[in-house]
């Protein structure tokens, strides 16, 4: 039965993928953050033996991940940067307006 909901969440995902890919990803990686931030504070909890041993390692390593999570999440979130690839498609658009205007004057020119 568990296995059939995780079937239908994953489905339901793929379709809310293709209506928007971004609000996906980002629920997607809150909820790996989610279930990180919970095993941490899980395995914090059971601290036994070898937790003594570690000392504050634990805990300065658990800070390092959540660094690394929230600048992910930052990542995610940021608008991606202007690629040149609109300016080589505006250049060459402008260059195709150029070759019909071209061609239209030189049909103009032979029916007259």
């Amino acid at each position: 039965m568990k296995g059939y909901c995780y079937i239908a969440l994953i489905i339901g995902f793929f379709v809310f993928y293709q209506q928007n890919p971004v609000y996906a990803i980002v629920i997607i990686g809150l909820l790996i953050g989610l279930y990180l931030f919970f095993k941490a504070r899980k395995s914090e909890r059971k601290s036994g033996i070898f937790g003594f041993f570690s000392g504050k390692a634990t805990q300065k390593s658990s800070r390092m991940d959540d660094l690394i999570t929230l600048i992910m999440i930052q990542q995610l979130l940021n608008n991606p940067p202007q690629t040149t690839n609109s300016l080589v498609d505006e250049d060459e658009s402008k260059e195709r307006k150029k070759q019909i205007d071209k061609i239209k004057q030189e049909i103009l020119e032979l029916l007259d």
